[in-house]
């Protein structure tokens, strides 16, 4: 999680929330292709020896290996970006082929972090306004989610309220 002040007068600040993918595209492709090899080396010295069974279970495994890597390579592009104005809150979620945005008025909308009724399940962060909400932070550890939601809080205010108007408090539900 990324935060920037701009210096543009309408812009208070951006922040900018992603996965924690360690591995580019090419050093995915070359950890594959590494694992490829070693695996049909040792499936093709036990094919030497007769034991053939191998070699289908070995392509079934390198199959799923690939489909999960690409799975998790996609998912690591996972971006959400958070634009807060001086009137607006704007929501944007930006995936491997989709775009969303989300748009709310600052003074109306309002930052919620509701626990799950599992202990297991993590909680969610929402924000929204007038009925629409929009949920964040679903690549965050707890803690994390928990220090954002805090954060938002402090920056959108109080529903009907502007931060900085003398009113002085954050919204209760954190």
């Amino acid at each position: 999680m990324a935060e920037r002040v701009d210096a543009e007068s309408q812009l208070i600040t951006r922040i900018h929330v992603s996965s924690n993918c360690s591995l580019t595209p090419k050093e995915g492709l070359l950890f594959y292709l590494s694992i490829v090899a070693i695996s049909l080396i040792i499936a093709g010295i036990c094919l030497w020896r007769g034991y053939w069974p191998v070699l289908p279970f070995t392509g079934l495994e390198l199959l799923l290996l690939g489909l999960v890597l690409g799975i998790s390579m996609r998912r690591g592009r996972y971006q959400e970006v958070i634009e807060i104005s001086d009137d607006r809150v704007i929501i944007e979620k930006i995936g491997h082929a989709s775009r969303e945005r989300h748009e709310f008025p600052r003074v109306w909308a309002r930052v919620e972090l509701t626990r799950s009724r599992r202990n297991s399940h993590p909680s969610r962060l929402l924000v929204g306004s007038h009925g629409k909400r929009c949920e964040l932070g679903g690549s965050l550890i707890e803690s994390d989610r928990v220090s954002l939601a805090r954060r938002l809080a402090e920056l959108i205010g109080a529903t009907g309220t502007v931060p900085g108007d003398g009113d002085g408090h954050v919204a209760s539900e954190i």
